[in-house]
């Protein structure tokens, strides 16, 4: 009887002892919504995701987490450890929505974690995005790469942005600023 009155995370827990991943995951998920800003159940519903890594459950819970972090500026070095433990429990498999992994693009160059946010942003660019959101994480990988030194490497991010946002005040500066 009083198994019915314990709290959904350490009910989630019996399940996940018990081997009912799913079970577990959802009931964390239903619990979330009543606590959209719980960074703390977030994670847990994160970490529980690897048990299921291919479940569409486990990539809502990556989304609502990774968001989380970034709402409540998480170190980039800590959503960058997230992230790589993401990719590696789903090989490589990530199922983000273009919206969370420009902004994941963003903190990536920004913190100088040059492979993932070049694996985001070319991911993106293959996918020809044009949500808005995504020429901020072009813009911050120009500035990274400019920064490196390295010009060569920001020609396709530059073209992306006259291609594709070409009356973005934003696409007006860095063309501008770098003839």
């Amino acid at each position: 009887m009083f198994f019915k009155r314990m709290n959904p995370v350490a009910r989630a827990e019996k399940y996940i002892e018990k081997g009912k991943y799913k079970k577990a995951m959802k009931l964390l998920g239903k619990t979330f919504v009543k606590y959209p800003n719980s960074l703390d159940l977030a994670r847990l519903r994160f970490e529980y995701g690897k048990y299921i890594p291919f479940d569409e459950l486990h990539h809502e819970a990556a989304v609502d987490y990774f968001n989380l972090q970034m709402r409540f500026d998480v170190s980039g070095e800590k959503i960058h450890g997230d992230f790589v433990k993401y990719m590696t429990t789903t090989q490589g498999r990530i199922n983000l929505d273009d919206e969370t992994l420009s902004k994941l693009g963003v903190v990536f160059a920004t913190h100088g974690f040059e492979n993932n946010a070049i694996y985001i942003i070319n991911g993106l660019m293959r996918k020809e995005t044009r949500i808005e959101s995504f020429v901020d994480a072009l813009v911050a990988m120009i500035n990274y790469l400019d920064e490196k030194g390295a010009y060569k490497k920001t020609q396709s991010y530059k073209n992306y942005l006259k291609w594709h946002y070409p009356e973005h005040e934003m696409t007006r500066y860095i063309l501008a600023k770098h003839h």
